[in-house]
């Protein structure tokens, strides 16, 4: 049937009766929320929950397509110019509010409260996410998202990807357009090929690395995550779902209930379930199951007394969505919720779950609804709009900027603590610890025959001064090859906790080995109880066949204070005043004996080990300050001082080599 244009009021009738409110759209919202809050609040429990941003994408694309459909079909005073200004006026109205809000509120809470370290992350995020861009700040903060790196506005990169489409799109839409009025093929055609390059870029993001490394994007494969041109696809999906909704009336009455509640159940067990998929191949699934969904209103299926929580919660997804992470944040992470063990915040935790969603549906009731009414208003009052743009955009972004200048100049005197110690990693401004790209930092001696190479993560790095140092003893060369938060494995994983781009690095490191055959290779990587250690047994035996002489660094004591030793307190705390000892019973950690385990495994394989317990612990106590300097720069990494104490262990190493 060949589409014409809406010119009449019954046409424009049905079209907004298809874009009527539809509880099951709001009750998937509100799976697609809890599972987000639920990733967020446990990790290991829930590790695909974040595919409730996936769900999301799609059911915009359904939700605004007939609204972007509007634009071009709506015959209005002005044009489809004056269509658009109103298109932008209502998403302004719909999501600045509250996210001015809740950032506000945010910005002041973590900045008295919070973790002082975090701040200028914080404040850099905040700015970005004002300014439509927060998926390059997120990137730029943290490129792999899935990486321990507490970053409580990370979760706006989502917001940015759909506002840069709210935006573009209809642009891209408004230009091809010009002058046409076969309106919704032509939409259709575009959208097609959209999503087809899209989900291109998705599945191959490195076609556009040209493209990324011209605006300073270094791993294409990690920004694709945050990307909107690798995420459109899913939006459009949700648009052509919708299309099909004119052209296949009745669709959804030929799948039967046990047909959806088997798919409700499949989608259960993704979003919620223990699963460990690879992040592209979920996402597609996850993507597939929510359009057929909608298609199909199968969560119409469900018990009333289910679906009406569900779309309770659906219809306050957007405020919990904005709050949950600041307040999981300061759960897990600010010292004033600190109460019992800290290494387990359970308590806490379940609190800031539930505060989010209180406190979403307060958001709901009195900053959504109250400003969504604005935005239904056809006229545009730009006093109105000039007074919500200075307090939605201006004053947040004047609390970020303070908040970050105040970070970088030490809070003006205001906080008071002891100096931390320098990294022991960073003693060379010219090579960085982590080599990312490229050859490693080689380290020559005039006379010297023989090279030790050190790799593994930052609990190599921060030894890698001393292994220079003891090379130039041993009148050895050095290669530093080390990576932070880089586990030693060669083989491709799905592991979400594992940073992308570790395999590759690793698989250079493999290949310099191979062409430049280093005499002896130190390898230090923190063995973790929770980790399983096939992968570095596999990758040490690999490399021992080529070099034979492999020494493993063993654990070195972790000290049990992480949560405040070198850490600045919140300000309205007064300092942390650290324990200088720590009896030696403290020091047992599950980590610590599986790092005996390995330790043992490794001699049984002809694997030299080190240990340097010694250095910092007797029979009794565990010390980290010495000679009126601290050892350690943080609870398990040493500063310069304590990195200098494994020189004569390291060198006699090297010299009996």
């Amino acid at each position: 049937m060949r589409w014409r244009p809406y010119n009449s009021a019954s046409r424009g009738a049905l079209l907004l009766s298809k874009t009527k409110y539809r509880k099951d759209i709001q009750a998937l919202r509100g799976l697609a929320v809890l599972a987000v809050v639920l990733f967020h609040a446990k990790e290991s429990y829930f590790p695909l929950g974040y595919l409730g941003v996936d769900v999301f994408f799609i059911i915009s694309g359904f939700v605004v397509t007939p609204l972007i459909l509007r634009i071009f079909t709506e015959q209005t005073i002005g044009g489809r110019f004056s269509s658009l200004k109103l298109f932008y006026k209502r998403r302004f109205y719909r999501l600045a509010p509250a996210l001015a809000v809740v950032l506000a509120i945010s910005a002041v809470a973590i900045l008295l409260i919070g973790p002082p370290g975090d701040h200028s992350r914080f404040a850099i995020q905040g700015v970005a996410t004002l300014l439509l861009v927060a998926n390059l700040g997120a990137y730029k903060g943290s490129p792999d998202y899935f990486a321990p790196n507490p970053n409580p506005l990370i979760h706006t990169w989502s917001l940015s990807v759909e506002e840069q489409i709210y935006i573009f799109l209809p642009l891209v839409l408004f230009l091809v357009l010009f002058n046409i009025r076969n309106v919704k093929k032509i939409i259709s055609i575009v959208f097609v090929l959209v999503a087809a390059f899209s989900f291109i870029t998705f599945l191959v993001p490195r076609i556009l690395l040209s493209v990324y490394n011209w605006v300073g994007i270094e791993f294409a494969s990690q920004f694709s995550f945050y990307s909107p041109l690798s995420r459109v696809w899913q939006f459009i999906l949700g648009g052509l779902c919708y299309f099909s909704l004119s052209r296949y009336q009745n669709l959804e009455n030929r799948f039967s209930r046990v047909s959806s509640l088997v798919l409700i159940g499949v989608m259960l067990i993704v979003l919620f379930g223990p699963l460990r998929v690879e992040q592209k191949a979920s996402s597609i699934l996850i993507s597939l199951i929510a359009i057929v969904i909608i298609r199909f209103r199968s969560l119409e299926t469900l018990p009333n007394f289910i679906s009406t929580k569900l779309e309770w919660l659906g219809d306050r997804s957007y405020s919990i969505y904005l709050v949950h992470l600041p307040l999981l944040y300061l759960a897990k992470y600010s010292l004033l919720t600190k109460f019992g063990n800290m290494e387990s915040r359970v308590i806490q935790t379940i609190i800031a779950v539930i505060a989010s969603i209180l406190l979403g549906a307060l958001s709901y009731s009195r900053i959504e609804n109250r400003f969504r009414n604005y935005g239904k208003n056809s006229t545009l009052n730009f006093k109105k709009i000039s007074v919500t743009l200075v307090l939605t955009l201006v004053a947040p972004m004047a609390i970020f900027v303070s908040i970050n200048s105040a970070a970088k100049n030490d809070y003006w005197g205001i906080y008071r603590g002891i100096i931390k110690p320098p990294y022991a990693g960073e003693f060379d401004p010219k090579c960085l610890r982590d080599s990312k790209a490229g050859p490693p930092c080689i380290y020559k001696n005039k006379s010297a025959t023989k090279t030790v190479l050190l790799i593994g993560d930052s609990h190599a790095g921060h030894i890698s001064q001393a292994v220079v140092d003891s090379a130039k003893i041993a009148n050895w060369n050095s290669v530093i090859w080390t990576h932070g938060g880089c586990r030693i494995k060669f083989r491709q994983t799905t592991d979400v906790d594992f940073l992308a781009n570790c395999v590759e690095n690793n698989q250079r490191m493999k290949e310099w080995v191979l062409a430049n055959k280093p005499d002896a290779i130190i390898a230090s990587e923190y063995i973790v109880a929770t980790y399983p250690q096939d992968d570095l047994k596999s990758a040490l035996l690999d490399l021992k066949s080529t070099i034979p002489n492999i020494l493993l660094i063993e654990n070195n004591p972790i000290f049990p204070d992480e949560k405040n030793y070198m850490v600045k307190q919140p300000l309205i705390m007064s300092p942390y005043e650290p324990p200088k000892y720590f009896k030696l019973s403290e020091m047992q950690t599950e980590d610590q004996k599986d790092s005996n385990e390995f330790a043992k495994w490794a001699r049984g394989k002809g694997i030299s080990t080190m240990n340097f317990a010694s250095l910092f612990c007797d029979a009794k106590i565990c010390t980290r300050y010495a000679d009126n300097e601290w050892l350690y720069y943080d609870d398990d990494h040493f500063s310069v001082a304590g990195a200098a104490r494994t020189i004569p262990q390291l060198s006699t190493f090297l010299k009996r080599s």
